[in-house]
């Protein structure tokens, strides 16, 4: 049976460690923040109150007296605690970074870790951050945000350095709350995958704003993969596979330009199913990757039964390969299992040049990373990408399925004289067919809710194919945007065909 946690106006805390005292840990939660904290000392009255109280968060220690931290992680992740952990200890920052993976690995959602004897501003400024999350995290709340199109998504960048070029996109969820601001999937998607309705609609909303992202990136004349992440509770569906055959198809989405990365930490339950699902996703020519490869304890099996063309290794071995020999020869192992598994390999957590050199000397590996780039909105990536090219060596070249390759194959975008417009082509701009119909409804006088649901587009879209209409013109508000696109509008009005329109004399 599992465990819920309880949405109300008050954080509720349940610390677990042996050292418990009236005036300890949760009395000065208690004084400095607006929790409910109560410490236990035995494993009775912990599971007692875990499940009569039904805590937002667990405080738990790694040496428990008679029992341990390490076999708590495994009982609750068997009780499906949906909240959030914090690690502590007296041992040292390596014994936390291990014990974290493997909670991670069990499918829990570990916060944070922090060392015994505990700075309190620390402590306070991580609760801060919890509380005011979970002021808006349910199950619930998260549907209605999916139906409100609060949601969003940045992408960041997967390249290969020899030769340069751009491989794919990884599309990553956020929830703009109108209130809280920018939400990341790590205080939500704990509680998603606990409730199965919740879990499937912020996939569904994930795979079609990514499809709509490809629309928009191929109007920019750029086409290239985008990898979306799911999780393992979605594959509990036979249907999967021809549900997304058929949006790609209506999205005019190539499916292999389809990618979907599945954490290695959330352990499939249903084996057979997920070999059915799997396996015929994988006929559908849908690129499959396990991401976080080599947290858990089922990386080798899983890579053996399922069909993954790809394998990311997680960024706690990338990050300190040039620091430690461990990780480095972790690192070399997994490059060259992928390679002789005839499977892609990806680098989470590239930070540094030092990183990225150190990885092309060991042998064939896409790179990701805040070193690369940070993630972005989708109208970003192209600007990112010409000065990411530009930044190379002259050397470098461009596989023969490169985007920037393929845009300059393509046909150019409708270009006419926009009235005030300044451009390094004096004066003259370019407006994709569908940026136009945005701009002509907003010159109607609707809002941005309107356009969108008139031309059948998410909202983060519209917004998407206003800023880049916006940068063409060379505008800087709603007045000005509508002014300098007439001339645009006019020409689109009087039928002038595509052809026409990128010939003209500017």
């Amino acid at each position: 049976m599992g465990i819920a946690t309880e949405v109300s106006s008050v954080m509720r805390i349940l610390i677990f460690d042996q050292d418990s005292t009236p005036g300890g840990l949760a009395a000065q939660l208690a004084k400095l923040m607006h929790v409910e904290a109560t410490a236990v000392a035995d494993e009775e009255s912990f599971w007692k109150l875990l499940r009569n109280e039904r805590p937002r968060v667990l405080v738990l220690d790694l040496e428990l007296g008679a029992t341990d931290g390490v076999e708590q992680l495994r009982l609750l992740a068997e009780a499906h605690y949906p909240g959030a952990v914090i690690l502590t200890s007296v041992h040292g920052a390596r014994l936390l970074s291990t014990v974290r993976l493997f909670g991670e690995s069990l499918g829990l959602n570990i916060v944070s870790t922090l060392e015994k004897p505990l700075h309190m501003p620390a402590l306070e400024m991580l609760f801060a951050g919890l509380q005011a999350a979970s002021r808006v995290l349910s199950a619930e709340q998260l549907r209605t945000a999916i139906g409100n199109h609060e949601m969003c998504l940045d992408f960041q960048p997967i390249v290969s350095m020899s030769p340069r070029s751009l491989k794919k996109l990884e599309a990553l969820i956020r929830w703009d709350h109108p209130s809280a601001g920018l939400i990341l999937p790590g205080s939500f998607l704990a509680i998603a995958e606990g409730d199965t309705a919740t879990i499937d609609a912020l996939a569904d909303w994930s795979i079609g704003a990514a499809i709509k992202a490809y629309q928009v990136l191929s109007e920019l004349g750029l086409s290239v993969p985008i990898a979306v992440n799911l999780s393992a509770p979605n594959l509990h569906d036979r249907t999967l596979p021809d549900r997304l055959q058929q949006r790609l198809r209506a999205g005019g989405m190539p499916p292999d330009h389809l990618c979907l990365e599945f954490s290695e930490t959330a352990a499939f339950k249903d084996v057979t199913l997920t070999m059915d699902i799997m396996n015929r996703l994988q006929i559908k020519r849908i690129r499959l990757s396990i991401d976080n490869f080599g947290t858990g304890y089922s990386s080798l099996r899983l890579l053996r039964q399922m069909p993954f063309s790809e394998i990311k290794i997680d960024r706690s071995f990338v990050n300190e390969m040039t620091t430690s020999r461990d990780s480095l020869a972790i690192v070399k192992s997994l490059i060259g299992l992928a390679a002789n598994m005839g499977v892609g390999c990806v680098a989470e957590g590239v930070e540094n040049r030092e990183t990225a050199d150190a990885l092309e000397r060991i042998g064939p590996c896409d790179l990701q990373g805040f070193w690369i780039a940070r993630p972005m909105s989708v109208e970003a990536v192209p600007t990112w990408l010409a000065n990411w090219m530009r930044s190379g060596s002259a050397g470098a070249t461009l596989r023969h399925d490169s985007p920037l390759r393929a845009a300059k194959s393509q046909q150019p975008s409708p270009v006419v004289r926009a009235a005030g417009a300044s451009s390094a082509a004096g004066g003259c701009v370019r407006l994709s067919p569908r940026q136009i119909d945005v701009m002509r409804l907003l010159s109607e006088g609707r809002s941005v809710k309107e356009i969108a649901r008139q031309l059948n587009l998410g909202i983060g879209t519209v917004k998407v194919h206003l800023s880049s209409a916006y940068s063409a013109l060379g505008a800087h508000n709603r007045v000005e945007a509508v002014r300098r696109a007439e001339p645009v509008l006019h020409q689109a009005a009087g039928g002038a065909g595509t052809e026409r329109m990128a010939s003209l004399d500017c």
